[in-house]
């Protein structure tokens, strides 16, 4: 199975969504848009999940994460 068509899912849980993302290296269009819609929901953003978006950010930075649209 493709790790990264899981990544999509709207049933994802963020940690899921998160471990999804850091797994393939890969972070898409709708990707973001499922992180955004779980954030509207849970507020605030527990420390897991601060942690978890900074590695995201951190492997923007570096290039370690492609962005694809």
């Amino acid at each position: 199975m493709n790790t990264h068509a899981r990544c999509t899912l709207s049933q994802l849980t963020s940690s899921e969504l998160f471990e999804c993302i850091l797994n393939s290296g890969r972070i898409t269009r709708a990707d973001q848009n499922a992180l955004l819609k779980i954030f509207a929901w849970e507020n605030p953003m527990s420390k897991e999940d601060q942690r978890r978006l900074k590695q995201v950010f951190d492997r923007l930075d570096m290039g370690l994460l492609q962005v694809i649209d």
